[in-house]
């Protein structure tokens, strides 16, 4: 069972508002666009790149740089000298 205390539940009810908020905007926007403009056929961004060898490229260095990382373990408990 999730327990929340009132301040997580203010602010999961704050976040989703917000993105029914602006959801709500851009439809209301493409709504309008596309009845100004009925010349409009398609919707969308620039074409995608269907190569993924850069993609898994940059996957695997990162991957292989966090594991680097994560060996080093620089979170080693150091004596404390405060007296």
């Amino acid at each position: 069972m999730i327990v929340m205390n009132k301040v997580e539940i203010g602010l999961l009810i704050a976040v989703i508002l917000i993105v029914c908020y602006i959801g709500g905007l851009t439809y209301w926007e493409m709504v309008y666009e596309l009845e100004q403009h009925p010349e409009i056929r398609d919707i969308g961004g620039p074409p995608v790149i269907t190569d993924l060898r850069p993609l898994v490229v940059v996957v695997v260095v990162a991957a292989i740089f966090c594991v680097l990382l994560l060996k080093m373990n620089p979170d080693k408990k150091k004596p404390c000298n405060d007296r």
